[in-house]
C-alpha cells in the first residue's frame, strides 16, 4: 500500500486516520476545499482543491492511489443528523451523489479497495433492545442515516458488479484530542471542570476513539484477508458524569459529579467483525490517557479555578 486517496482529511475523523497512514509510510493524497485548514499535519500531504461536486478534482484525487478512504460528509455546521439544512437536494447532490462520482472515479482509474465511514445511523434510535450486530437489517429514521444506507447499498454494488473490495464502518461517536485542540470532544467539559464550574449536563453516549478508527481502516486497507463489507465500531459508553469524575481524579480537583442518565443506553452495536478479526480497541486506558492529554493541553493555556 504505497498511495492512498482521502476525502476528510481536515475533519476530526480524517485527522486520525492521516496520522496513521503517515506513520505507517504511505503517501496521502487528500481532496479539500481551499479555505480548508491544511496545517497540523505531521507531513506534508499531496491536495487536491476541489470538492464530491467536482468530477475532475476527484478523477485526480484517485489517479495511481491504491486506495480511497471516504470521509467527507457535507452538512449544516456543528449537525450530522439534521445535516440536510433546508435545501435536501443540494445536500443529496454533494453527498449521496458525490459518494457515486468518487466511486465512479475510482472503479475508472483501477483503485481496488474503498473504505467509507458509515455511521451507526443505518439503524433507528426508536426500537429498543435489538442485538445490532453487523448483520441487522437497516432502518434509518433519519436523512442522515439513509445517505449512509444509500452510499453502503452503492458499495456493495460496486463489489459485485466491479470486483471492488469495499468496506463501510459503521462508527459511533469519535473522541480524541485533535487539531485544533479546541475542536476535540469534551474540550469544553473539560475546561469548566478545570475551572471549578458546576456540571449538571447528564448526556451520555457510545464512543471509539480516533486513533482506534484509523487502526481498524488501516487494518482493513493492508491486510489481503481482511476486506469485510461491514464493521461496527464501538467502544464505551461514557456519559458526562464519566468525564467530569475521571478529570477530577486525574486533576486532584475534588468537587460534585452530575446525576447519571435518567435512561440506559439502547440498541448498542455489536462489533463482531473487529472480534473475527483479532482487533481490541482502547477502552476505558486510551479514553483516561486522552483526557489527561486534554488537561495538560487546557492547563498549558493557563485555565485554573
Amino acid at each position: 500500500m504505497k498511495r492512498v486517496a482521502m476525502t476528510g482529511a481536515t475533519g476530526y475523523v480524517g485527522r486520525f486516520v492521516v496520522a496513521e497512514l503517515l506513520q505507517q509510510g504511505v503517501q496521502v493524497r487528500a481532496l479539500s476545499r481551499a479555505a480548508s485548514d491544511r496545517t497540523g499535519f505531521a507531513a506534508p500531504l499531496e491536495w487536491v482543491t476541489g470538492d464530491l461536486r467536482t468530477p475532475e478534482a476527484l478523477s485526480q484525487l484517485v489517479q495511481g492511489a491504491d486506495a480511497v478512504i471516504h470521509l467527507a460528509y457535507e452538512h449544516v455546521p456543528g449537525r450530522y443528523r439534521g445535516g440536510e439544512g433546508a435545501d435536501l437536494g443540494a445536500w443529496l447532490d454533494a453527498n449521496v451523489n458525490g459518494s457515486l462520482r468518487l466511486l465512479q472515479a475510482a472503479r475508472d482509474a483501477g483503485v481496488e479497495r474503498f473504505v467509507f465511514l458509515s455511521s451507526r445511523a443505518v439503524f433507528s434510535r426508536t426500537e429498543p433492545g435489538r442485538v445490532l450486530d453487523e448483520s441487522h437489517p437497516v432502518s434509518p429514521d433519519t436523512h442522515y442515516g439513509a445517505y449512509k444506507v444509500a452510499v453502503e447499498a452503492f458499495l456493495q454494488s460496486f463489489a459485485q458488479t466491479e470486483g471492488m473490495k469495499t468496506c463501510a464502518i459503521r462508527a459511533t461517536g469519535v473522541y480524541g484530542l485533535t487539531w485544533p485542540v479546541q475542536r476535540s470532544k469534551w474540550w469544553n467539559l473539560v475546561q469548566a471542570v478545570l475551572r471549578g464550574e458546576a456540571i449538571t449536563s447528564t448526556r451520555g453516549g457510545t464512543e471509539v476513539h480516533g486513533a482506534d478508527v484509523a487502526r481498524v481502516i488501516w487494518h482493513v486497507l493492508s491486510k489481503s484477508d481482511a476486506a469485510a463489507d461491514v464493521i461496527h465500531l464501538s467502544d464505551l459508553y461514557v456519559t458526562h458524569r464519566d468525564i467530569v469524575r475521571l478529570v477530577r481524579e486525574i486533576s486532584g480537583r475534588p468537587g460534585p459529579l452530575p446525576a447519571e442518565p435518567a435512561t440506559a443506553p439502547v440498541n448498542m452495536l455489536v462489533c463482531n467483525r473487529l472480534r473475527e478479526m483479532g482487533l481490541t480497541l482502547g477502552g476505558l486506558p486510551l479514553l483516561r490517557a486522552t483526557l489527561a492529554e486534554m488537561i495538560a493541553a487546557a492547563e498549558k493555556q493557563g485555565i485554573t479555578p
